[in-house]
């Protein structure tokens, strides 16, 4: 599995910088969110960017994050996709995250649900033109609250594109376990955020919650350990929403989830 940054992990701190700091440190890859991302490109080219990436021995992880409408209007999402498509391929990327931003209406089953869910990813990677289209499932969310559901979702789109993600805090909100993990299909995985979180009833839990790996309560070795054993071999991305860590130093930041992502690693060999 190799090492990667979200750039969501160093809020109010600069795109280039991050790319910098990555790649002085030796992180492999970076998660880019679009907020950065258009900061970034309205003062320099997108040949600009792969140029800097490269030069720094950086692979582009995903683009993120696009919000999941399956039930109501996604017009303004796909046309976000189509925005950001071609700035992806441009960059090397080959994955769009898509996180589930909505519940299912009432009274509707929940065959009737993933079958229309499907249609609906099917139609963002076709949309992507390529490119691959990652469904976040969120820990506290209605429908798609689990990877298992996202993956569920994915098989139904019925398109080699459409597959999902796995985020460590929102898969231990929602109850995930190692064995979980265990039963789910690499080949429709993309990409694994990775991230720790305080010791606090799940229900409790919010995304300020989050900190470096080995930090915390999720059981980290276990999820690793499964994903081993399905042959994931894609980007661990480390993905924290703390304000706490966003004060520290650029310089810190990224040292930090560096070097406690490594220990987290290592401890699986």
């Amino acid at each position: 599995m190799k090492t990667c940054l979200n750039t969501a992990t160093t809020r109010g701190y600069p795109l280039e910088e991050d790319i910098r700091y990555c790649g002085h440190f030796g992180f492999e890859g970076i998660e880019i969110d679009t907020d950065k991302l258009d900061a970034y490109l309205a003062a320099n080219s997108v040949d600009q960017l792969k140029r800097l990436l490269d030069g720094w021995g950086l692979a582009c992880a995903a683009l993120m994050a696009f919000p999941f409408y399956p039930f109501g209007d996604r017009t303004a999402a796909l046309d976000k996709v189509r925005k950001y498509a071609p700035i992806c391929k441009a960059l090397g990327c080959r994955t769009l995250l898509c996180f589930i931003c909505e519940a299912a209406p009432d009274g509707m089953d929940r065959t009737e649900a993933i079958q229309i869910a499907g249609a609906a990813a099917r139609e963002y990677a076709y949309v992507a033109d390529g490119l691959q289209i990652a469904l976040e499932a969120i820990g506290g969310a209605k429908f798609m609250r689990r990877p298992e559901e996202a993956l569920v979702v994915a098989e139904a789109a019925d398109h080699p594109n459409a597959g999902y993600m796995i985020d460590t805090f929102h898969g231990y909100k929602a109850g995930l376990t190692a064995a979980d993990i265990a039963g789910l299909r690499a080949e429709k995985l993309f990409i694994v955020h990775i991230n720790d979180c305080e010791d606090l009833p799940r229900e409790q839990l919010t995304d300020a919650n989050r900190l470096y790996t080995g930090l915390g309560i999720i059981p980290l070795n276990d999820y690793l350990w499964s994903l081993k054993g399905l042959g994931y071999d894609g980007y661990l991305s480390v993905e924290i929403f703390r304000e706490e860590y966003w004060r520290d130093t650029h310089e810190n930041i990224i040292r930090n989830a560096l070097e406690h992502l490594k220990a987290t690693m290592a401890a699986v060999g």
